[in-house]
């Protein structure tokens, strides 16, 4: 399949961002918001849930008057008519860029990047952390974890999060033993008297 000169830009920034954005915590779940890069679930009915969730922006990112001009940022849209920017606003086209750029900017600072995705479309939105798999669809991700290959990525993905966090575990367990229990030539040694150290 060959992809339009939009998407191709679109997918490099992607593959930019998910590079600096990745992370190693054990608590990822299965499904994963690739708008925002902040939600995880191991439920398709809650990511959908979420996706679907109305978002709102502070009026000052998306909105200025210029005299007697009305303006939308995120559209690049202006108007001397105060009625035709409230159509404006009830548009599709708004009111899809208006939620998207909200929710993106729900990940963060770190998750700003994706902004620059909105001017030529957002084609990716959910991730199968299992698998590695993008995709712009619930029903899609929904068809893609009856395959059979997500069902062997699965059970691999769950044995490496089960090591991860077992790993996590013992590393936070030594750190916290190392730093209650004094090493044996340690303990030989007597501490100073306070006293002695100030009158030195």
């Amino acid at each position: 399949m060959r992809l339009g000169a939009g998407q191709l830009v679109s997918e490099e920034l992607m593959t930019l961002g998910e590079s600096l954005s990745q992370t190693s915590d054990p608590s990822l779940k299965l499904f994963q918001c690739a708008v925002c890069n902040n939600f995880t679930t191991d439920n398709l009915d809650v990511l959908g849930l979420h996706m679907g969730a109305e978002r709102s922006l502070p009026e000052e990112e998306w909105r200025a008057v210029v005299g007697d001009s009305h303006q939308c940022k995120l559209c690049r849209y202006t108007t001397q008519l105060k009625a035709n920017f409230q159509l404006h606003c009830k548009t599709d086209k708004h009111v899809q860029k208006y939620q998207l750029v909200a929710h993106i900017k729900e990940g963060g600072k770190g998750n700003e990047w994706r902004l620059k995705c909105v001017a030529i479309g957002n084609p990716v939105h959910l991730k199968c952390n299992a698998c590695d798999y993008y995709t712009n669809s619930l029903e899609k991700l929904r068809l893609h974890t009856v395959n059979s290959r997500h069902e062997a990525s699965l059970k691999l993905y769950k044995v490496s999060l089960y090591i991860l966090s077992h790993l996590t575990h013992s590393d936070t367990h030594l750190q916290t033993s190392r730093v209650c229990t004094p090493a044996p030539s340690q303990s030989a040694t007597k501490i100073p008297d306070p006293s002695a150290i100030a009158s030195l």
